[in-house]
């Protein structure tokens, strides 16, 4: 236990000094200097390889423009996901610095008000327990509510492994798709 209150305190400096999510979201507008790309998740970046998903959108939702700045900046995060505090911390972190990418859909996905807060409400006490309030970059109130724009809970429903996160991607964007269509 005492190594993890190192690491934290190592990797965690400025966990509330770093606001890499604006209030007015950034990620919303078309107005970024770098273009959009999508780019393979590599091994190397821990929290996020393996996900039902293989692409990631760059600048991501954290304002990171360059692949090692993603990793760099996600390095601390993947000891709050081995804490096990909560089933989807992994998505939401993920869903943040990898957003998923999807040829047919020109912008991010962001995670719903919803998962932020049932991460928050699983993982907070443990990261006060080691000293680290819930940082101001994952503020919960920067996120959508619920709707069919948005990554929602997972946890609670029928799953094997890990979250099934490749599926909601997929029904989302032919619903979008479809939508588009016919709109």
């Amino acid at each position: 236990m005492t190594f993890l209150v190192l690491l934290f305190w190592l990797v965690f400096p400025e966990v509330n000094s770093s606001p890499y999510i604006s209030d007015s979201f950034v990620m919303y507008s078309s107005n970024r200097p770098t273009p959009d790309k999508c780019i393979p998740i590599p091994k190397n970046f821990t929290l996020c390889y393996g996900m039902q998903y293989k692409t990631m959108r760059l600048p991501n939702l954290l304002d990171h423009d360059t692949l090692d700045e993603v990793i760099e900046q996600a390095e601390p995060w993947p000891v709050l996901t081995n804490l096990n505090c909560h089933p989807d911390a992994q998505l939401f972190l993920c869903s943040l610095f990898a957003p998923v990418c999807l040829a047919a859909l020109d912008r991010e996905i962001l995670p719903c008000r919803s998962l932020c807060e049932a991460v928050k409400k699983g993982c907070e006490l443990r990261m006060i327990q080691y000293g680290f309030p819930w940082p101001d970059i994952l503020s919960c109130k920067k996120f959508p509510q619920d709707n069919d724009m948005c990554i929602k809970v997972v946890a609670g429903k029928k799953q094997r492994g890990k979250s099934n996160i490749y599926l909601i991607f997929l029904c989302w964007s032919k619903k979008y798709i479809t939508k588009l269509q016919t709109s």
